[in-house]
């Protein structure tokens, strides 16, 4: 019987099949890692273990909450004695508020609290806080924190008024004068009594926005909030 010259031909695994031993692609590096177990130092936290947590948490926070305020910041609390939302004019007359009454040069005033300090006079300088707005409640500054509309770049703070030498806003000084430390009122101050008539009076605002307002509004009546924090000095 003749021998079969042809070629002997590899076997040929069917297709997803192998014919010895099997070859397997190496194993990525971040799968690798996946399929690491932890060790012993990086035990998982159980959910029970998590939960047991959460009572002390919220304990911590609740004294963290209840914890009184630094005596920096309890002080500039203690400066504003009341409300400084003024609704301005515009809004209903509340009947709980004290009437406003109208000095002779036409300034109306209305007393919100009564101070029990010395008593402002000409030649005095005076600290005061104060919101300025238009009689219809429009916002235009305030040296208090946390009023609303107000940018928080805007600078705040009490200001340094000189009483009787002509360089206080002239409504606002007459309400003013007579009145103790502690007292705060507002006060519509109309135009010739204000900045139309004065436009470089202080107190000036302390940006070119609120000086832009100032200029845009001066000819009308302007409703100061203002309270006396502290009377005394000659200048």
């Amino acid at each position: 019987m003749q021998a079969s010259l042809a070629p002997s031909r590899p076997a040929v695994a069917p297709f997803g099949g192998s014919t010895g031993a099997s070859r397997r692609r190496p194993q990525p590096a971040a799968a690798a890692a996946r399929t690491t177990p932890c060790s012993e130092d990086a035990a998982p936290v159980s959910r029970r273990s998590a939960l047991a947590l959460l009572p002390a948490s919220a304990a911590l926070l609740a004294a963290v909450a209840a914890a009184p305020l630094p005596a920096a910041a309890a002080a500039k609390v203690q400066r504003d004695t009341g409300d400084w939302s003024s609704p301005g004019l515009g809004a209903p007359v509340d009947p709980s508020q004290p009437k406003f009454f109208k000095t002779p040069s036409g300034v109306r005033v209305q007393v919100l609290a009564e101070g029990s300090g010395p008593e402002a006079a000409a030649g005095d300088a005076v600290l005061v806080d104060f919101v300025l707005r238009r009689s219809n409640g429009y916002f235009i500054y305030g040296t208090v924190d946390g009023v609303s509309f107000q940018p928080k770049d805007v600078p705040v703070g009490p200001v340094r008024l000189q009483l009787g030498d002509g360089s206080t806003v002239a409504g606002l000084e007459e309400a003013l004068l007579g009145s103790r430390a502690g007292t705060k009122l507002r006060v519509l101050v109309p135009p010739e009594l204000g900045y139309q008539a004065s436009p470089g009076a202080v107190p000036q605002m302390p940006t070119f926005a609120t000086q832009r307002q100032l200029e845009n509004h001066k000819s009308e009546p302007l409703l100061f909030e203002v309270q006396l924090l502290r009377v005394g000095g000659q200048r």
